[in-house]
């Protein structure tokens, strides 16, 4: 078909390409017309006529790398990592190379070359049924041995320090202890020996509540201490117990810490002197305007009257006539505390009629 002139060029994209005239085509095959088409439409260096291309472009062949990618043949299926899989499928043949350890050691000191000198000459035993704890364990003890020694460890025992020493006194030494374990100690003789338990108990003497006095004083004085005494300010209204709260709690942790201590070891005694030592220690105590204020004195004063209360049911005339009276003729200021001392007061008298 000619191209005429002013007509519209409607080829579809996959029409023949029109022949020019004057132009002979022979036959060819398809290939051959694929390629004709090819090098019409995007002509190429390698469709270039030209003979100067070689034929190992035209025919390339393949690299040894690339033989051997084609004759290994298909990828196998990856390793899972996984517990239950089964490792044994796809063994690999290379193996971890072993370390030779050289048993010289390189700018080592003289200490390090006796402890590996020590080390190679430890002997394991061979048995099976030892655990390998045991056998580093006893691996351990010999290497603290001394050489030419045996493996047998000698058991070290804790040294004495001064507790031996006889130029040391032994109350110095008593000092540095707890009272459990002063306890345990006098237990574990009187253990061994009856007779030294009736030593000891003659020799007891009564508990000393000087101490426990002191520690009362001390609160006592930063209760006080809390509150100055100014003229614009005073130490009974709200604002003063506010500041005195916190040592009036420990006041009143300290009265029960002491009174339950000789309650608890049964010294009938010392706890009705430290009831009558005590009591004056609360009465000096603050007393505020509001009465809900005033609960710490009130607790004591009732703590301590149980106390007393006990102390004479439970010592009775063990108590000493002596105590029993001074006692009483306190009893009538107590009252005016704290009322419900005055039951003391039956108990005084049946123990007065018992001497």
């Amino acid at each position: 078909m000619a191209f005429q002139p002013g007509a519209p060029r409607n080829r579809t994209p996959l029409a023949e390409l029109p022949t020019v005239p004057g132009m002979t085509m022979e036959a060819a095959s398809p290939e051959q017309g694929a390629a004709t088409r090819r090098r019409a439409l995007t002509p190429r260096v390698i469709d270039s006529p030209s003979a100067n291309i070689p034929d190992s472009i035209m025919t390339p062949t393949l690299s040894p790398e690339e033989d051997v990618i084609r004759q290994r043949g298909r990828r196998r299926t990856t390793i899972m990592w996984s517990p239950d899989h089964n490792r044994s499928v796809f063994l690999s043949p290379m193996k971890t190379p072993t370390k030779n350890i050289s048993s010289m050691t390189l700018r080592s000191s003289p200490r390090k070359r006796s402890l590996m000198q020590e080390l190679s000459d430890v002997a394991v035993p061979s048995t099976s049924a030892a655990s390998p704890s045991k056998r580093v364990l006893g691996a351990r003890l010999s290497v603290t041995d001394s050489p030419g020694s045996s493996t047998k460890r000698v058991k070290v025992e804790e040294s004495a320090m001064n507790r031996q020493n006889e130029a040391i006194p032994l109350e110095t030494i008593l000092k540095g202890y707890s009272r459990e374990q002063l306890i345990a100690v006098i237990g574990l003789l009187v253990a061994r020996d009856e007779q030294l338990e009736a030593t000891v108990r003659n020799e007891l003497p009564i508990p000393d509540i000087a101490p426990l006095e002191g520690e009362l004083i001390k609160q006592k004085k930063n209760i006080f201490a809390s509150v100055p005494n100014q003229k614009f300010l005073s130490r009974t209204d709200g604002h003063g117990y506010l500041r005195a709260a916190t040592h009036l709690a420990t006041f009143k942790q300290t009265v029960y810490g002491q009174s339950q201590n000789l309650y608890t070891s049964r010294h009938w005694d010392a706890l009705l002197d430290y009831v009558m030592m005590a009591w004056t220690h609360v009465r000096e105590t603050p007393v505020y305007e509001n009465a809900k204020h005033n609960a710490v004195r009130r607790y004591c004063f009732k703590l301590l009257s149980h106390h007393a209360s006990n102390a004479l049911k439970h010592g009775s005339t063990a108590l000493g006539r002596d105590r029993v009276v001074r006692f009483q003729h306190k009893l009538t200021g107590m009252a005016s505390d704290w009322a419900e001392v005055n039951e003391c007061g039956k108990c005084i008298e049946y123990i007065m009629k018992s001497f």
